[in-house]
């Protein structure tokens, strides 16, 4: 049996329970810290005082019962983590955030519905920039749902008192047991017609002894939790797995990549490890970047990602500025899980990482089946196909709910009868390889998946044509981005006769949307493109289109002429172009990854040898890059990697797409005219892994020499490290291969 199996074979759950408190260990040992304002006289929470708090805790005297489901919103932070382990035991909860606007905390209240919300009377005394509690009491009273008030203890973080009520009858004892639910959670916050997720205490209790397992945490570690702990993420890999491992962490918020740097170490509290999503790591990087390895100071051992795709060249930085330039031992660890199941995949921190993978299955059972209504798995290791999941930590279905048009769970699992039983169908396309990691390669559904976060395109096109008079037709539809994964983009085709929506039109009619969660990619179409059965084509229409991934913060507005659309993308008489108010610049043909670009120069505007400079870029935002440059010192290649700029690289490469558009795929200075003539020659090659660009400068040409590329590549500075022997002669240097040379001679030398 390989270490793998072996691996595999340990990730399971043998602390027997009834709920999730019989997941806590007795240990006196400190279980939690917190950083809020509150905690300057508070002591530490241990594990007994979390144990006894619960065992004090009495709900039925506000009238809530075991089925009833009790709400909070509140400010992330050690009550928060607290009420995870202590409402669940006697209550369905439902964590909200405590910064939905009136609409959206109104709609939670109906729909899952609300018996009892808990708040905190000032948050603001215990949290900086916490939301107001006002409006959300406002919606309470409205809808008769009870609120009760937390007050944080003076003494211990993570505990409180509740007060309040109205006076409810005393509901009846009813004890827990494992098929209870515990925790009910919304799909997605972005539209108003999301699905209800309901989790047992048997699929939480599972989950977070599967994740454990996996990362085989230990009391020295101390995790450090900045994810939101209304969201399952927080929950489980951080407070649950970290608690069960009868590990610290700290309760804490996410302020930033500088604030999460500095927390890396406060009052002696050093943090082992943490785990987040996309948009964290991504400011979290770009933090440890800036600092470089005199200024970053941390303990960490391990990050892992989850709830959404992490970019290998992500996860590269993240191991360089976080590891090997700081000469000290760091882990990324690329998973995959979603509300629905907690955990699903992980790569197996102790053995090998896959970064463009998100590991082999940990806990539940895979399979890879044909798309749906098809329930019969493909036929060989590596096709592709639906992800489907099944066992003990996956949920058994979604909740009905009036507004629902038809039972979401009917496209979300197979049949019982099916050949592989009942599964629940992810919704992602990918494969496993020989060893079983999975590579997830793109969405089977049309849901977009913006940094952990599921947005439906469908909901999002019936607010667009009704509050953007100007738009005939749109489609949303997912567009590649850094760090996110996805964002939505939207092609439209306009009115006759009506002038171009502008992109914060198209986000100002999407009231329903959350703000974070609007288009950031606009195209203005004269027809959508659409698939043999006439649907609109949402799934790979921006690869269709040929549109580059989008930069952090970044926006973007194309134009793309034609009715007519080819299986592999635009048609040749067809443009992508960049919009700018009225005027258009073309991008087109876009440059695919990884990139050459080459620049081959006579010796004549240096004493330098002759040199061969090959910049290789290895994705479109430039993560990952190297200059190469030899030198041909008495016919001998020398080569030197030359140090370069992300910022340089980007130019560089914004150069390439000038001349593209300029000039073409092929071009030849003209030779001298009116008397100027060059006295020197080069030749420039781009290429991708679909095609050729070569442009030619021949000696006694007219046309003055790339210069801007010249002073990127390093050209004048081609001599570092090298000299020519004493008595090395130029002209009897053989010509280096592949060289062109003008019109196929030799190259002429000064």
């Amino acid at each position: 049996m390989s270490e793998l199996d072996q691996f595999r074979k340990s990730i399971t759950a043998p602390t027997p329970f009834k709920s999730l408190v019989d997941l806590i260990p007795t240990a006196d040992k400190v279980m939690m810290y917190a950083d809020e304002l509150s905690t300057k006289n508070r002591q530490p929470l241990k594990y007994p005082q979390l144990q006894s708090f619960i065992q004090g805790m009495d709900l039925r005297k506000y009238g809530i019962g075991r089925e009833d489901t009790v709400c909070t919103a509140m400010p992330n932070g050690s009550e928060a983590a607290t009420c995870f382990w202590a409402l669940a035991d006697q209550c369905v909860f439902a964590p909200l955030n405590p910064a939905l606007t009136v609409a959206e905390i109104e709609f939670e209240l109906l729909d899952l519905p609300c018996h009892t919300m808990i708040m905190m009377k000032e948050p603001e005394k215990y949290y900086a920039n916490a939301p107001s509690s006002a409006i959300i009491e406002e919606s309470c009273k409205k809808f008769n749902v009870q609120v009760l008030w937390l007050t944080p203890d003076p003494q211990t973080v993570g505990l409180f008192t509740l007060s309040g009520g109205d006076g409810r009858k005393a509901a009846d004892k009813d004890e827990c047991a494992a098929e209870h639910l515990a925790l009910v959670l919304h799909t997605s916050g972005t539209t108003k017609k999301p699905k209800i997720v309901p989790l047992t205490h048997s699929n939480l209790a599972h989950g977070i002894q599967f994740v454990a397992a996996t990362l085989r945490r230990q009391q020295a570690d101390l995790n450090l939790n900045v994810m939101p702990l209304f969201h399952i993420h927080g929950l489980i890999a951080n407070v649950g797995v970290s608690t069960y491992s009868a590990a610290p962490f700290i309760a804490s918020s996410f302020f930033g990549g500088a604030d999460f740097c500095d927390k890396l170490n406060v009052r002696g509290k050093v943090p082992t490890w943490y785990s987040a999503v996309p948009t964290m790591h991504e400011a979290i990087l770009l933090e440890g970047e800036k600092r470089g390895k005199d200024g970053l100071k941390h303990s960490l051992t391990l990050m892992r990602n989850c709830s959404a795709a992490l970019l290998p060249p992500v996860s590269k930085r993240f191991l360089k500025a976080f590891g090997t330039e700081l000469g000290q031992p760091f882990t990324v660890v690329p998973t995959y899980a979603m509300t629905e199941s907690f955990p699903i995949c992980s790569n197996p921190p102790d053995l090998e990482v896959k970064l463009s993978t998100v590991g082999p299955a940990m806990g539940p059972n895979i399979k890879i089946l044909n798309g749906h209504p098809d329930d019969t798995e493909v036929a060989n290791v590596g096709d592709e196909g639906e992800v489907c999941v099944k066992g003990q930590c996956v949920t058994a279905g979604y909740l009905m709910r009036e507004h629902m048009s038809a039972d979401p769970n009917i496209e979300a699992y197979t049949t019982k009868d099916s050949p592989v039983g009942k599964m629940l169908r992810t919704g992602d396309k990918g494969y496993c390889d020989s060893e079983g990691y999975m590579q997830l390669v793109g969405r089977f559904k049309e849901i977009i998946n913006c940094g952990g976060e599921k947005i439906s395109p469908l909901e999002m096109e019936d607010q667009l044509l009704t509050n953007v008079p100007s738009i005939e037709t749109c489609v949303c539809f997912a567009c590649p981005a850094d760090m996110l994964g996805e964002i939505v983009g939207v092609a439209c085709v306009t009115k006759a006769g009506s002038a171009y929506p502008t992109l914060e039109q198209v986000r100002e009619g999407l009231p329903q949307t959350m703000a974070r969660f609007k288009p950031r990619v606009l195209v203005i179409m004269d027809a959508i493109p659409k698939g043999p059965t006439g649907k609109p084509k949402r799934i790979g229409l921006a690869q269709m289109l040929k549109i580059p991934a989008i930069e952090v913060s970044a926006d973007a507005v194309y134009r793309v002429e034609g009715k007519d659309f080819s299986v592999a993308g635009l048609q040749p008489t067809q443009r992508l172009a960049a919009l700018w108010g009225a005027e258009v610049a073309t991008l087109s043909p876009v440059w695919d990854f990884p990139l050459t670009i080459s620049l081959h120069v006579s010796p004549d505007l240096g004493d330098y040898h002759r040199t061969e400079h090959v910049l290789k870029i290895e994705d479109s935002l430039c993560n990952e890059f190297k200059l190469d440059i030899t030198t041909f010192a008495a016919g001998c290649p020398v080569p030197i990697e030359f140090p370069i700029t992300r910022e340089e690289v980007f130019e560089a490469l914004n150069y390439v797409r000038d001349r593209t558009h300029e000039y073409g795929m092929d071009w030849t200075a003209k030779i001298g005219e009116n008397g100027r003539y060059e006295d020197w020659c080069s030749t420039l090659t781009v290429s991708d892994p679909g095609k050729t660009m070569v442009h030619q400068w021949d000696l006694g040409c007219s046309d003055t020499p790339p210069g801007k590329l010249i002073r990127l590549l390093k050209l004048l500075d081609c001599g570092h490290g090298t000299e020519a022997p004493p008595d090395y002669d130029p002209s009897k240097e053989p010509p280096p291969p592949n060289w062109p040379g003008p019109k196929g001679d030799s190259v002429p030398v000064s």
